[in-house]
């Protein structure tokens, strides 16, 4: 009878041991994770506690192969994976409560990948995996311009972005991006992205250009609008303007001319009545100058 009873006891412990088991679950995200270049992330995993005891838990994170970080007791450095050094922590203080995460800083492109979060407790032990992604956000566009023999060429350019934007040009709303240009240049040390997008434009009117940045792991969204204005239609105001002064011009030379004409018609007139008087010219000129040389003469004596 007693044996049974141990038999008994023996199996329901058994199975409550089996279903403590069954029941532990670890919870990390369920679809990817994105970094943004050069912050701190936090991966997270989190799993049950019962009794939790420090010295019987190991939390383990790994990337493929790779030892992330691992603990037990306390962090087990030298199985950490050098690419990773002095740039993991853990919460210790909040593992009491199940809290597993990792915290990763100053994450670049090379972080990206598969982790796996590791749990061993006394009551379970289990792991799940889930993607990171990095992603970093580009600079405010900067446009440039030159003039060609034949019209204008504008070219925009952002850095320091990853991954691949999807760029979109409008003018006036409609679609134009199949005019333009674009290249993708990536830097050599830290694998991001310098753009250099362009379009060249035959014939420049005074209309509206917008240029469109889009990253989508960080919801990053660039619009800015570009306004041409044409010289064309002030150069036509400048020859409206010059032909309107010569409508106002012609008139006042038209009067000059006349005003000269009856400038000499009246000298003419005067020489005239001059000469019936019965002086002839030279005569009266050569008067003038004998009174006007004895009047000069009487002034010296």
């Amino acid at each position: 009878m007693k044996l049974k009873h141990q038999a008994s006891l023996f199996c329901c412990f058994f199975l409550f041991k089996v279903s403590c088991i069954t029941e532990f679950e670890i919870t990390v995200p369920r679809g990817p994770v994105t970094g943004s270049y050069g912050e701190a992330l936090i991966l997270p995993c989190t799993f049950p506690v019962d009794s939790w005891d420090l010295s019987s838990t190991v939390i383990i994170w790994q990337r493929g192969l790779d030892v992330v970080h691992s603990f037990y007791s306390r962090d087990q450095l030298d199985r950490q994976n050098p690419h990773y050094g002095k740039r993991i922590s853990l919460f210790i203080q909040e593992m009491a409560t199940g809290n597993a995460s990792l915290k990763l800083d100053r994450v670049t492109l090379q972080d990206a990948g598969v982790y796996t979060c590791s749990i061993i407790t006394t009551i379970g032990s289990q792991k799940k995996s889930f993607r990171v992604n990095i992603a970093a956000f580009y600079s405010e566009p900067r446009l440039q311009f030159s003039m060609l023999t034949d019209g204008l060429n504008l070219l925009v350019t952002s850095d320091g972005g990853y991954p691949s934007p999807k760029l979109q040009w409008l003018m006036e709303n409609s679609d134009i991006t199949n005019q333009t240009q674009t290249h993708l240049m990536q830097d050599t040390q830290t694998g991001l992205n310098n753009v250099y997008s362009w379009i060249n434009l035959t014939e420049v009117t005074n209309s509206s250009l917008t240029f469109i940045l889009h990253n989508k792991p960080l919801g990053q969204h660039i619009r800015r609008e570009i306004q041409l204005y044409s010289d064309k239609t002030r150069r036509e105001g400048q020859s409206a303007h010059r032909c309107h002064g010569c409508f106002i011009l012609i008139p006042v030379i038209l009067l000059l001319i006349v005003m000269g004409l009856l400038f000499v018609f009246i000298i003419r007139r005067r020489m005239e009545q001059t000469r019936q008087n019965g002086l002839p010219n030279d005569r009266l000129m050569s008067q003038i100058s004998a009174n006007s040389l004895a009047s000069m003469r009487h002034n010296v004596v």
